[in-house]
């Protein structure tokens, strides 16, 4: 254990230390445990829940090990004011399976992680999915509302309710918080934030907000934002981490013990190594401020973090959610409408999911026009991800897929 960081760990729940600055690219503020800002109840509810916390890692150290599966269902609500603050179902679909493939460390750029780091990078074991069922009927998952409010994800009527979290005040009013993860795609005037368990003012506003310029997963744009990481940013805030760089100044971190001491945020794609509080910074973590193409990984101490929120008020009811009953609009064979591929046409890189209820031994393959193979591999459904096309030319194609005897194909445009 790193006595040092535990000792950090101590003052922060119990010394009197500076606020935490906000930056323009996420709005979760991170609690304050000197009580500035709060009132009594809430400065104990911080408390207890860090001192829950750190109990529970400490008597579930096994747990960073151990395979298992947590599925949370999730909603997507689209308040969208502007045509552009809209997204289809494909584009949904893609930035949720981006959201699991970065808590499954099966996100395309994990190879980017330094060498002195990969031994600390760790599959979460959490996916998600859109829900299949609401109040016994089903569903897509996804909800769209338009509204006349412009930044409708930054106001609030008088009654100090946010408007994007209600029908009635011009937004989308949530689905039950203790089965589903609400998630609020609205113009926010920053890129994202979210609610620390326990931290609402409400249980209908307890959830992950998106501004529709940091939402989904495009992977020949050119913005800095267009992978789907500042949902997976603002999701590890919804778990309960904190900025990796906590307390700016190389003071009080963000409690975790095997992330290195940071001075300050990260921005852009740094080279490594940045060295800041006598180490090696690790820019790459999600919950920095770099770009989305250089964001790869979460720690094991940010995974043990995460499950201990998973235990407490009001996180444990997600575990045992039956709003992913996949039984019921699921096909058990394999067909083209099982297979989702985004974007089409492409330039260099496509997103490929397999609608499938379990992880099946699948051959993927890629012929030209003239039946000529130029790829082929053996994989599981859920390795499914992101494939790099960069180096296969412009074309017509086709992708093929084999389990179990049965074979599906779709068409794929490459125009670069």
């Amino acid at each position: 254990m790193n006595i040092k960081k535990l000792q950090f760990i101590i003052l922060f729940l119990f010394l009197p230390i500076l606020s935490i600055a906000q930056d323009h690219n996420c709005g979760t503020h991170q609690p304050n445990f000197t009580g500035k800002n709060m009132n009594k109840f809430q400065l104990h509810q911080i408390q207890e829940l860090e001192l829950f916390t750190q109990k529970w890692i400490a008597k579930n150290k096994n747990k960073a090990s151990i395979r298992e599966i947590i599925t949370i269902p999730v909603v997507v609500h689209i308040v969208w004011n502007t045509p552009a603050d809209n997204f289809t179902d494909l584009e949904i679909e893609a930035q949720i399976d981006a959201l699991t493939a970065d808590f499954r460390k099966m996100n395309e750029n994990t190879t980017s992680i330094p060498a002195s780091f990969q031994s600390l990078a760790a599959d979460v074991e959490i996916e998600f999915c859109l829900a299949t069922v609401y109040e016994g009927k089903e569903t897509n998952g996804i909800v769209r509302k338009e509204t006349s409010l412009t930044g409708i994800g930054n106001l609030y009527h008088s009654d100090n309710r946010r408007r994007i979290c209600y029908d009635d005040l011009g937004g989308s009013s949530a689905w039950e918080p203790e089965d589903y993860i609400n998630i609020w795609v609205g113009q926010l005037g920053l890129l994202g934030e979210a609610t620390f368990p326990g931290m609402a003012d409400t249980k209908y506003e307890d959830g992950v907000f998106i501004d529709p310029s940091a939402f989904g997963f495009f992977c020949s744009s050119s913005s800095n934002y267009v992978l789907g990481r500042t949902l997976t940013h603002e999701m590890g805030h919804f778990f309960n981490l904190y900025h990796i760089w906590g307390e700016n100044g190389c003071t009080i971190d963000d409690l975790v013990m095997d992330t290195p001491m940071q001075n300050v945020s990260s921005s852009g794609c740094p080279l490594h190594p940045q060295v800041s509080c006598g180490s090696d910074d690790m820019f790459m973590n999600f919950m920095d401020y770099t770009d989305d193409r250089c964001m790869a990984m979460f720690t094991k101490g940010q995974k043990m973090r995460m499950l201990a929120a998973l235990d407490t008020f009001p996180r444990e009811s997600l575990k045992i959610s039956d709003g992913c009953a996949r039984s019921i609009i699921k096909n058990i064979t394999l067909t083209p409408d099982d297979i989702l591929l985004f974007p089409n046409p492409a330039t260099d890189c496509i997103h490929i999911d397999l609608d499938l209820e379990n992880d099946l031994p699948i051959r993927m393959a890629i012929y030209d026009t003239k039946g000529r193979e130029i790829y082929s591999n053996h994989i599981f459904a859920k390795d499914l991800r992101t494939f790099n096309i960069s180096n296969i030319s412009n074309g017509i194609y086709f992708i093929y897929f084999e389990s179990n005897g049965q074979v599906a194909s779709k068409k794929l445009i490459i125009d670069k």
